[in-house]
């Protein structure tokens, strides 16, 4: 089968070069998506879901790696694109990730394509994106803020700055300080994926908030929470134990 591509790049040159070039001697590989910043790209990845990703490493606001620590889908294969990086090129054949050094070799080009395909069809190494990371997302992961989709944008928000998520189906209602809110396409699963953060605690099915937020701690079966905008928290009993040890 053909495979669906995106292609990620800051470089107006590069992004255009690069869809060229596969374009022209890659048919196997549809491209489906063009994005000049890792913001767009996080969008384009989570609503079009491709097969495989030309992923820049070097760009504004966040690298390659701290792009993927905010992406829902993650069924993809990835091959990166850089100018000469001697440190990551070296991690990159000690771990077997496909690189493309810039300028972009045709037959690389090629090799990288298939190998990609070949791994999809294959299904091989379905938590590929999540051994990365561990890898090489960690010396550079942002602690400060999450990329979210609010209001047809891709927004940078401070940890900080959410008190907790509510979910409403399979959409989150988000609180922010300054009695703000968000309602966001995606389950709570998926927005405690996407925050990834000791600062927050699922506790209940419906919950997750923010430990920094929480203004007392009302007792009972499993207890309420008096959040910092004065919202009323429920606390599932099995979650209750957990809670108070992270609490105290």
């Amino acid at each position: 089968m053909n495979i669906k591509a995106i292609i990620i790049d800051d470089e107006q040159h590069s992004l255009q070069t690069t869809e060229m070039l596969v374009r022209k001697y890659c048919p196997e590989a549809e491209i489906i998506g063009l994005a000049e910043t890792p913001e767009k790209g996080i969008d384009l990845i989570d609503s079009l879901k491709p097969n495989l990703v030309f992923l820049d490493i070097a760009m504004p606001v966040m690298n390659g790696f701290e792009m993927l620590q905010h992406v829902t889908f993650q069924d993809f294969e990835i091959i990166f694109t850089t100018a000469y990086d001697e440190y990551a090129i070296k991690a990159f054949k000690v771990n077997a990730i496909d690189y493309l050094l810039k300028p972009i070799d045709v037959t690389e080009l090629c090799e990288a394509v298939n190998k990609a395909k070949n791994r999809f069809d294959n299904k091989e190494d379905f938590n590929r994106i999540e051994k990365l990371l561990k890898v090489f997302g960690k010396p550079g992961i942002k602690k400060e803020k999450v990329a979210l989709p609010i209001d047809g944008k891709i927004q940078m928000i401070p940890f900080a700055s959410i008190i907790y998520c509510e979910s409403e189906s399979n959409y989150t209602y988000i609180y922010f300080a300054g009695n703000k809110k968000a309602l966001l396409s995606k389950t709570l699963k998926e927005i405690e994926k996407l925050l990834a953060h000791p600062d927050f605690f699922r506790v209940q099915n419906s919950y997750l908030v923010n430990l920094n937020h929480i203004k007392e701690y009302v007792r009972g079966e499993g207890g309420e929470l008096i959040m910092s905008n004065g919202d009323e928290v429920r606390v599932s009993r099995n979650k209750k134990e957990e809670l108070l040890k992270l609490l105290t």
